[in-house]
């Protein structure tokens, strides 16, 4: 049986801690973990260093709070999207040994999920334009794997090319943690150029990643509820 917990919107270090603990404390169940940002938030991979990429005093002065994610992966701005967790217990039938079978799993689910959007864009016609990317890598320069949406890899979710989904994995004893982002509205251009350091990352960004709201920037908060409840009844669905 699936649990669901929505913590609603804390710190961004708060929210990073309530994941380590519900992955240190997994039992029998699967629990999907919503939550949402106090502020204008960045989290991290364990072994970023994020002084390398962000300019912090910048980052201080626009109140842009920074958090190391308990996964590994690259750096994500959670300003423009919606993030949620997906914690499986080891043992369950849809654990697998092999991670990136737990990603595919996972990115199978959130594709379902958004797969309405999807085909809105292609006027009702469902092609072959959407699905999990197979090749193992966008593009091989080597900077940008520190950028979770700058460089779409194996198994993430994708919409002509472009990066809809992005995702890090924690494996404990209990099992594994699966940290998501979904690209929602277009990112703020120049909001990125303020604070970053590397300007080719800025263009990576906008050049590898794909809003599901591609035509509307308006009432993200809203937008959150609508993809929150699509999520919900996806994932229950499949563990009901």
């Amino acid at each position: 049986m699936l649990q669901i917990i929505d913590t609603k919107k804390k710190s961004a270090q708060n929210n990073m801690q309530i994941d380590s603990y519900l992955l240190d404390n997994l039992k029998d169940d699967p629990i999907l973990h919503f939550y949402d940002w106090e502020k204008d938030s960045v989290t991290y991979g364990y072994f970023i260093d994020i002084e390398k990429y962000i300019d912090l005093n910048k980052a201080k002065k626009r109140e842009l709070k920074l958090a190391k994610r308990p996964t590994g992966g690259g750096i994500v701005f959670h300003i423009w999207d919606i993030a949620f967790s997906f914690l499986m217990p080891k043992g369950h039938k849809y654990c697998y040994l092999d991670p990136l079978k737990n990603y595919e799993f996972v990115n199978s689910l959130i594709l379902e999920a958004l797969e309405e959007f999807l085909v809105k864009k292609e006027e009702g016609k469902k092609v072959k334009s959407y699905g999990l990317k197979e090749n193992e890598h966008f593009n091989e320069i080597k900077s940008f794997d520190s950028f979770c949406m700058a460089k779409p890899t194996k198994y993430d979710v994708v919409y002509k090319g472009k990066k809809i989904a992005g995702a890090a994995q924690r494996r404990k004893k209990t099992g594994y943690l699966h940290q998501a982002s979904i690209c929602l509205i277009e990112p703020d251009f120049e909001y990125l150029k303020d604070v970053l350091f590397e300007k080719d990352i800025v263009d990576a960004i906008f050049k590898s990643s794909y809003p599901i709201f591609k035509s509307d920037n308006k009432n993200i908060e809203e937008k959150r509820k609508i993809v929150k409840e699509n999520l919900r009844e996806t994932f229950q669905s499949k563990f009901s």
